[in-house]
């Protein structure tokens, strides 16, 4: 009996094991199904991001026509549209594999006419009632000359404006009463090529100052206005021993006095207008303390010797090349202005434009003196609309995702960051990219007519309130003048 027992008690246990084993495989199958299924899930969801999900039409050999800038006189971007070959440099190749795929996928063909400058043209041709084009790329800083000669572009279909590869922190710039009056997404590289930044001489850093760490600074958050003062302002040295300050010296900055107010104003969130009761902008410099004394810091730095060398009569006058000479620390300047740099024998390094504060949410760079994308009155919107809107969306989203990388990856961080940190640092500058109406629509445009010629002729900050109180008039008149425009545009 007692053997049956335990006979019983054995099957008993046993049944329960592969009871056990069967559900403990039966959980694994699941979760592995489940891990299958997020994983796809995963899959699907990144591949819909990489696809522009738009419908592969035959536009029957449509001719895209674009009116662009050449290379003579748009030379501070890099705003290449289509290439007609490859030559073996990565971003002209990669400009010319999206063409030849949009072309083949909707069958459509894409030209390009270029000139040296955009504006006559865009007011004549549409004067005229030339229908030839089909956008225009224009210069930002005459937006406001050419509103009554430029239509809304949000009636175009498949245009997703709130995309990143739209860049919507500088296309929703252009945006008035939902009016799109310019965009200023990726179909070029002008952009993110405009990113301001700061370029710094490691060499100098390491001789004259030796302090903390750059890169440490700008990743902790400490990068600011009182610490870029505090070392532009130390460096400046004699070099040639004549008791004299003159270009064969040793200086903190070196960049135009147009950059260096813009640069260090942008980045530290200060504007010259603030929005009124209605919206609209209205210039106050003179009645906001925070940005009159930051106004203030840079005027009184410009007195102090071995900060700044500089022989303009205009604010936007070429200046001696120090910083490529090695005499000079730091110079202002855009991502397009580093790549530039790349023959340089000293090591040089990359910092975003520095904070006002250690409590500023984030870096700012500003993106001024840019392209935009704009359509003319003359576009017969019934005829092609649907074709442009489909080729501008794919020009852009593969701009974003297949260009882009290649200039961020090659062209700038191997090219012309000359370490990992500088690298690092382009991401920050690049993820920090903004438009803002002071800067991409009032700077050329009023500014530097105006407030900036006075500041600079001036040349202290005692005056900076009467100053601006004396120029508020004549902007202000701008900006109404630009926002009736903009209320009659089409």
């Amino acid at each position: 009996m007692k053997k049956l027992v335990l006979f019983i008690i054995v099957l008993i246990l046993a049944f329960a094991l592969l009871s056990c084993a069967d559900n403990t495989q039966e959980k694994k199958q699941d979760a592995n199904n489940s891990q299958t299924e997020n994983q796809t899930d995963a899959d699907n969801e990144e591949q819909a991001k990489l696809t522009d999900g738009l419908t592969d039409i035959d536009m029957g050999e449509y001719e895209f026509n674009i009116f662009n800038f050449d290379d003579t006189w748009f030379t501070w971007r890099n705003n290449s549209v289509l290439s007609e070959g490859q030559d073996g440099d990565i971003v002209n190749d990669a400009l010319y594999i999206r063409q030849r795929q949009i072309e083949d996928r909707f069958n459509c063909r894409m030209k390009t006419n270029e000139v040296d400058d955009t504006t006559d043209y865009l007011k004549k041709n549409v004067s005229s009632g030339v229908d030839t084009y089909d956008i225009y790329n224009i210069y930002d800083q005459n937006f406001g000359a050419l509103v009554n000669y430029i239509t809304d572009s949000s009636v175009l279909p498949y245009l997703r404006l709130d995309e990143k590869h739209w860049n919507p922190n500088a296309t929703s710039t252009y945006n008035f009463s939902g009016k799109q009056l310019a965009l200023a997404g990726n179909v070029s590289l002008s952009v993110i090529s405009g990113a301001g930044c700061i370029v710094f001489n490691k060499d100098i850093y390491k001789k004259y100052y030796a302090g903390e760490d750059l890169y440490s600074l700008a990743r902790d958050n400490k990068w600011t206005i009182d610490k870029f003062f505090e070392i532009a302002t130390s460096i400046g040295t004699d070099l040639n021993g004549d008791g004299q300050w003159n270009a064969e010296d040793l200086y903190g900055l070196n960049t135009s006095f147009k950059g260096y107010i813009g640069g260090i104003m942008t980045g530290s969130g200060v504007g010259f207008t603030a929005p009124g009761s209605d919206g609209i902008p209205a210039y106050n410099l003179h009645q906001n303390e925070t940005a009159i004394n930051l106004v203030a810091r840079c005027m009184d730095a410009l007195n102090m010797p071995g900060f700044f060398y500089s022989e303009a009569v205009q604010v936007y006058d070429t200046l001696p090349r120090l910083f490529e000479a090695g005499q000079a620390m730091f110079r202002i300047t855009s991502t397009y202005g580093v790549e530039e740099l790349r023959a340089m024998e000293d090591d040089i390094g990359v910092l975003p434009l520095p904070k006002y504060s250690e409590s500023q949410s984030q870096y700012y760079a500003t993106a001024y003196g840019n392209a935009l994308w704009v359509l003319p009155k003359t576009l017969d919107f019934e005829a092609y609309g649907e074709n442009v809107g489909t080729i501008l969306e794919a020009m852009c989203f593969s701009g974003y995702y297949d260009i882009i990388p290649q200039y961020k990856e090659v062209v700038l961080k191997t090219k012309t960051a000359r370490d990992d940190d500088s690298a690092d640092m382009m991401d920050i500058i690049f993820d920090s990219v903004i438009f803002d109406f002071d800067m991409n629509i009032l700077f050329d445009s009023t500014l530097q007519n105006t407030i900036l010629p006075a500041l600079w002729k001036d040349k202290t900050s005692g005056n900076i309130v009467s100053l601006s109180e004396k120029n508020a008039n004549a902007i202000n008149k701008y900006i109404a003048n630009f926002f009736k425009a903009v209320d009659a545009a089409d």
